[in-house]
């Protein structure tokens, strides 16, 4: 059961979830005169303040601070993202710390790069040596239709994703090929403003039998005036519970 619970987590971060970017549309955010989100989450029965971000149009430099309650304690994340002149992600500085130990604290840096047909990641340890690299690659239509991960070194494939579209669906289908050995497949639904808001996912261990089941979530969106999104409601038995808002603070 714990192995089923760590994969729906991973498919949990791949529907609403952040891993080293932004889950929103930077571009049009800054272009609509953001200078601030800060996004509440469901958690424990409430929203609670999980996300803060801050553009710092000076200096292009979008901030994000982030508290995670862990386990063994309260983790601190200050990510730096450097904009290019189309807004785009150049550079991250990842800084985790502990609020209550000083001790505890390291710094992470991924670069990116564009070309016509892919984009690449560039993952630095804290020794600012390259030990990891993510590609996406892109269609003639700008359209994404796979990523990768590889290790530097012994040039190990550790993830592979394909993205394609069937009917209505945006379909993900995801594998690992490290550690926990496993596959996720995620269709999803978009609405006219581009927000998804039908999930569908199941997962399979690739070295075992335990598969998880299918499971279907329903959305419901909303934005404010900007057209940037400020809440989602997940829908149960009809009934309407807000899991996420977001405050967007404009100049």
């Amino acid at each position: 059961m714990r192995i089923l619970y760590i994969i729906l987590v991973v498919i949990g971060s791949l529907c609403y979830g952040q891993d080293y970017t932004p889950d929103f549309d930077i571009s049009k955010f800054i272009q609509t005169g953001g200078i601030s989100k800060e996004i509440y989450r469901k958690k424990n029965g409430k929203l609670e303040l999980n996300e803060r971000f801050y553009y710092d149009k000076n200096s292009s430099i979008l901030k994000l601070t982030t508290h995670q309650i862990l386990l063994d304690g309260n983790i601190r994340k200050e990510i730096n993202f450097f904009l290019d002149s189309k807004n785009r992600i150049v550079k991250e500085e990842i800084q985790i710390s502990d609020p209550y130990d000083s001790n505890l604290y390291m710094t992470q840096i991924i670069k990116f790069e564009y070309f016509d047909s892919h984009k690449t990641m560039s993952f630095y340890d804290k020794k600012n040596k390259l030990y990891l690299k993510e590609y996406f690659i892109y269609n003639d239509k700008k359209e994404l239709v796979e990523n990768f991960s590889v290790s530097v070194g012994d040039l190990v494939l550790h993830k592979r994703t394909i993205y394609y579209r069937e009917n209505d669906y945006q379909i993900n289908e995801t594998e690992t090929y490290t550690d926990l050995k496993y596959k996720t497949i995620v269709k999803t639904k978009i609405d006219k403003r581009g927000f998804p808001f039908y999930i569908e996912s199941e997962g399979v261990l690739t070295e075992g039998t335990e598969v998880m089941p299918k499971q279907i979530t329903y959305y419901e969106n909303e934005t404010d005036s900007k057209g940037n999104l400020s809440k989602v409601f997940i829908i149960n038995d009809k009934k309407k519970e807000l899991i996420k808002e977001v405050i967007n603070r404009y100049e």
